[in-house]
């Protein structure tokens, strides 16, 4: 097999994360979001979106990526401004990160 079919493979094994966000729970139910994996393409189309400016990168990211349950963005482009003005900045940051990060090794090597 090919080196690059072994990467693809690998990537294709990678889980849709699940992030919990106690912030933005009601009650005891904590409210959760999911992500698949960001690919550099992606990661290069946020980038360009934030014109080089890593807060918005991070509101793009949750725009882009965050979905709920069945698979469904929870965020539009209509929702930035409230995003970047309206969202207590350390929660969206940690989430942004959340989506954007690789699973660490301890993560891959529980599959």
């Amino acid at each position: 097999m090919k080196i690059i079919e072994k990467a693809k493979a690998h990537f294709d094994s990678l889980e849709i994360k699940e992030i919990e966000i106690p912030e933005w729970s009601e009650g005891d139910k904590v409210l959760k979001i999911y992500a698949k994996p960001l690919t550099l393409a992606e990661m290069s189309k946020l980038q360009r979106y934030a014109k080089d400016d890593d807060v918005a990168l991070m509101a793009y990211c949750l725009i882009y990526k965050a979905l709920d349950s069945e698979g469904e963005k929870v965020f539009d482009l209509s929702d930035k401004h409230a995003l970047m003005n309206g969202v207590d900045k350390d929660v969206l940051a940690r989430v942004a990160t959340e989506i954007m990060s690789s699973p660490s090794v301890e993560e891959q090597a529980k599959k």
